[in-house]
């Protein structure tokens, strides 16, 4: 159970909808009921890179793993909405999200998808970079024989960049998530690549109304700090950019709301709390 102080929404949550989790919608919310959460925001993967291995661009409905398609993605959008009915009358508000990976040139299938279903956040995501995918090990360990830390650096936030420009999500999801894994491959320095390529970032989110996410996820893989780091939340709070909500990132119910009472001490703008 969360303490008096927590946020009591998770805004980032993956059920089985997601290739990669695991649960169904109805353990998550009841789960979720147990932790005294509000409110909660499912946020299945939409991934269509060409570039990413084909097991990355499917989703599970019905216990079948099926291409990701904008018609494919009704089965997930009617999935929530029966929960949101079933769950509201036991004072847990659940809402429809989506995380869809970013890459160049995505924009139209997206406005698309858009268009077809009416998602309460969006939150998009750098997961592909080149021919490197950032949330694999051994694709990252790769990357260090093609591309300096520079190199790699200017990628990453190229792409940051062009996804904030579209003006299509409500925040980007992890943008420091390349610290994964980049510091086995690129030690500590990759956690100063920020340094001097915020300021075109954060220009682009501010005018296009994108705000961040406090996403808690890298404290439950063992690191002691959240997606993103505080420098880069300070230096985004400094140039106007809001944070928007703290995402647990799960991808198994018992991962809601993982280290949220040290994420209010991060996201102290956000409400509603317990308490107030």
């Amino acid at each position: 159970m969360i303490d008096n102080l927590m946020p009591l929404a998770d805004y980032h949550i993956h059920p089985d909808f997601s290739f990669d989790a695991e649960g169904t919608i109805d353990e998550f919310c009841e789960t979720a009921i147990k932790k005294g959460l509000t409110e909660i925001c499912f946020t299945t993967h939409y991934d269509t890179d060409p570039r990413l291995p084909e097991h990355h661009r499917k989703m599970r409905i019905n216990g079948e793993l099926v291409p990701v398609t904008i018609d494919n993605f009704g089965a997930y959008i009617t999935a929530v909405a029966k929960a949101a009915d079933k769950y509201i009358g036991r004072e847990l508000m659940v809402q429809c999200g989506i995380e869809v990976g970013y890459f160049p040139g995505c924009e139209d299938e997206i406005r698309e998808l858009f268009n077809k279903y009416d998602f309460h956040y969006k939150i998009g995501s750098v997961h592909q970079v080149a021919e490197i995918d950032i949330c694999n090990e051994k694709s990252m360990k790769s990357a260090r024989s093609q591309y300096n830390l520079n190199q790699f650096a200017d990628m990453v936030f190229e792409d940051l960049i062009k996804s904030a420009e579209c003006g299509l999500f409500s925040v980007l999801g992890h943008i420091d998530m390349y610290k994964k894994y980049g510091l086995q491959v690129y030690g500590d320095k990759i956690s100063d690549i920020h340094n001097g390529r915020l300021d075109r970032l954060f220009q682009a989110m501010s005018e296009s109304g994108c705000g961040l996410e406090i996403n808690t996820a890298f404290i439950r893989k063992g690191f002691a700090e959240y997606y993103p780091s505080m420098a880069i939340i300070n230096a985004a709070r400094s140039a106007g950019v809001h944070i928007i909500a703290v995402g647990s990132d799960a991808h198994r119910p018992e991962e809601i709301a993982c280290d949220f009472e040290g994420a209010i001490g991060v996201a102290y703008e956000l409400l509603p709390y317990r308490g107030e």
